[in-house]
């Protein structure tokens, strides 16, 4: 779901995009005529503000207004067919302002990462390897941060964490490998720390270099983590119905019970407010 400046909210379908507008009223809807995908549908922003649709036919831009502007293929020429390439799986996007970024494969395998421009034309692509999910993220300064796995070799499960620029030309400017079995999506913070959650620790890599900060263990937690950049500390919802919140130095600054699992990340209100809601259907208003 993206939300627009300009008071609409955009959100994908198997193989469409729909508006809504703030009020809750109907707006323009876009649809490829395809077959329906199991994948989750993804949708992001990118170059030119248009809206990019990933499916198994190709990539799609739209307009704010629903008007359809270019589609490409992720294997031929062919700019016209919609037919779907077979076995191919979208597994995320993102947008900056100079390029969108695909992780796309076939079969589970040929997973790569390809770049477009707002022209649609490829800029490079990246080999990711034979891993089952991909988390894309994008900061404030134009890069592209990304986690991927699993990866299993002689020591073990791995994930790698990637960090590119549009000036990159298909290689990271760092890459990191961690040692866990399940990693979460990276949390890209506004004071040079890159947050990720590796099995039971909260892991804080410098966004410069890739380099590890430090690392930490916080048992049962279910949620990415949240940063607020206002109090710099990062919120973690766990299994056991618990609110946490970490400083930028990795020690937990307190902890709060709720009525359910949280497992969604929460959100910051002016003035140090977070919200949290549990699966209890609870929505929680809490000053820091």
């Amino acid at each position: 779901m993206i939300f627009d400046r300009h008071g609409s909210i955009f959100y994908p379908g198997s193989a469409c995009i729909q508006e809504v507008k703030l009020n809750g009223g109907s707006g323009w809807s876009f649809a490829v005529y395809q077959g329906n995908s199991k994948d989750d549908p993804q949708l992001a922003f990118g170059p030119g503000n248009l809206l990019y649709l990933p499916l198994a036919s190709g990539l799609y831009a739209v307009d704010t207004a629903g008007k359809y502007k270019w589609m490409m293929h992720w294997e031929s020429n062919d700019a016209i067919s919609t037919q779907a390439d077979q076995g191919r799986k979208i597994l995320a996007c993102a947008g900056t302002t100079q390029a969108v970024y695909v992780a796309t494969g076939v079969g589970g395998k040929e997973n790569r990462l390809v770049a477009v421009t707002g022209n649609g034309e490829i800029l490079w692509g990246y080999w990711l390897g034979d891993i089952k999910a991909v988390n894309l993220a994008t900061g404030s300064d134009g890069r592209l941060y990304i986690t991927a796995g699993p990866i299993k070799n002689a020591n073990g499960t791995l994930w790698k964490v990637y960090a590119f620029d549009d000036k990159s030309n298909g290689s990271p400017l760092w890459s990191n490998s961690i040692k866990c079995n399940n990693m979460t999506e990276p949390t890209v913070s506004e004071h040079g720390l890159l947050y990720l959650h590796a099995d039971d620790k909260l892991v804080a890599l410098n966004q410069s270099d890739g380099t590890e900060a430090w690392s930490n263990l916080f048992n049962k937690v279910v949620t990415a983590p949240a940063v607020d950049e206002g109090s710099k500390r990062v919120y973690l919802g766990t299994q056991d119905n618990r609110l946490l919140a970490v400083n930028r130095q990795g020690r937990l600054d307190w902890e709060l019970t709720l009525d359910g699992r949280v497992s969604c990340r929460p959100l910051f209100g002016p003035g140090g407010i977070v919200y949290v809601t549990t699966e209890k259907g609870s929505l929680y208003k809490i000053q820091d």
